[in-house]
Parts: structure tokens; C-alpha cells; sequence
């Protein structure tokens, strides 16, 4: 037994290594990659229901969930790649792909406001829908609310593609680098127009770039050292 004494201690030694090891990597490990990882919240505030029922910051939200916050609620969440900021009184369903349920395919925003930032994907878009507009979008950052006349939508940065939903040729394109060319798509045209310009208001570039840490990013305008 005296003999095997010095083998084990070393063994011992070993296992206790390679787990302090892991576990410090794992503490400073950020997400790079997010189509990989499970979904995390990162801050919850108040009441906030996943599918009719109240959580706390150990829960899990996934495609194919509807997340709503009451009059005190507040959630920044993350699926994948994507990070989401859900503000009070808001509503958002995360509908899922049906080649993969853990991929989000499509939003739909019932009501209220949301901050959203979304990695790279190797084909097609992702659709947020609202009440008066429907956005196309693809390694975007973008940030929207519903409003009593119409839907208020600036993209962040990136390529976006707005239809307006009471008429599906009413359509705009919007390249943007830092909060380019805020819309307010009407839910009835004013002056023929549905689409109107609207100011870059009720959300920050620290929000935007918090949503993008949430996801080992940084906002675009913080990447490129401007």
C-alpha cells in the first residue's frame, strides 16, 4: 500500500489540475459561436412569462416560445447567435425552424418593444413581424416598437428589408451603420405614404453594443475602433 502512495498522490494531483483548469476556462469562456449553445438569460427584471408562466434567471428560453414582461418586467435573453432585449408590456413569439427546433426561423412582436442582434446565418433571412411591418434580416442589429399609429423600426446596422403589411409593394431596403434612416410604418398611409421618417429615439448604442457582449460580439461602430 506504502508503495502505491506516491502513484496516487500523483493521480490525485492530476485530477484536481485538469479540473481547476476547466473550470477556469469555463469562467472566462465567452460565446463565440452561438448556434452551438443553449439559450441563456443574462438579466431579468420583474414579471416575465415563457408561455404563460412566470420564471426566474435559471430558466431556458427556446425557439418556439412566447416570452411576455408586465408593467415592471424586463428580460435580455440569448438563442444561439441572437440576443434579445424585451422591455415592459411586451410580447414576442420565437418561432422555430422546422428542420431544427433549436435555430429560430421567425419573430412575431404582439406588442410592445424589442432590442434584437443577430449573427451570421449561411442562408436565408429571419422575418420579425409586427402589426404594420414585416423586416427581413440577416447579421443585423435592430430595435422596434409598437405604437398606437404604427410600428416604429430603426435598423441599428446592417441590411435590412422592410415591407409595410397593408400593402405588400410598399417596401424600402435600408443599409445602415449606426442607426441610419429610423422608419414609423403606419398601420394607414399619411399623404399616401406609409412609410414615414422617424428620429433615432427610446433605445441606446450601450443597449445595442450590451445585446452583442451578450454574444461574444461587439457593436460594429466598437469592432472597427470608431
Amino acid at each position: 500500500m506504502n508503495e502505491l502512495a506516491p502513484y496516487l498522490k500523483s493521480r490525485l494531483n492530476r485530477r484536481s489540475f485538469l479540473t481547476g483548469s476547466a473550470a477556469t476556462l469555463a469562467g472566462l469562456w465567452l460565446p463565440l459561436s452561438g448556434e452551438a449553445q443553449e439559450s441563456s438569460i443574462h438579466d431579468l427584471r420583474g414579471d416575465v412569462l415563457v408561455n404563460g408562466r412566470r420564471i426566474d434567471k435559471a430558466a431556458v428560453i427556446r425557439a418556439g416560445d412566447t416570452v411576455a414582461t408586465t408593467s415592471n418586467g424586463y428580460v435580455v435573453f440569448v438563442v444561439g447567435a441572437d440576443a434579445f432585449m424585451l422591455r415592459e408590456r411586451s410580447e414576442l413569439r420565437l418561432e422555430s425552424n422546422p428542420l431544427s427546433g433549436a435555430l429560430i426561423s421567425g419573430l412575431r412582436l404582439l406588442t410592445g418593444a424589442l432590442g434584437a442582434v443577430f449573427g451570421k446565418r449561411k442562408a436565408g433571412k429571419v422575418n420579425i413581424v409586427a402589426a404594420t411591418v414585416t423586416a427581413g434580416i440577416r447579421g443585423t442589429g435592430v430595435y422596434m416598437e409598437t405604437r398606437g399609429e404604427g410600428t416604429y423600426f430603426c435598423s441599428c446596422y446592417g441590411t435590412v428589408d422592410l415591407q409595410a403589411n397593408a400593402n405588400a409593394n410598399d417596401r424600402e431596403t435600408i443599409e445602415a451603420t449606426r442607426h441610419n434612416n429610423p422608419r414609423l410604418v403606419l398601420a394607414q398611409p399619411k399623404d399616401g405614404q406609409l412609410f414615414l421618417p422617424a428620429a433615432f429615439q427610446t433605445h441606446t448604442d450601450a443597449e445595442m453594443d450590451m445585446l452583442e457582449k451578450c454574444v461574444g460580439r461587439r457593436a460594429p461602430w466598437l469592432a472597427a475602433g470608431r
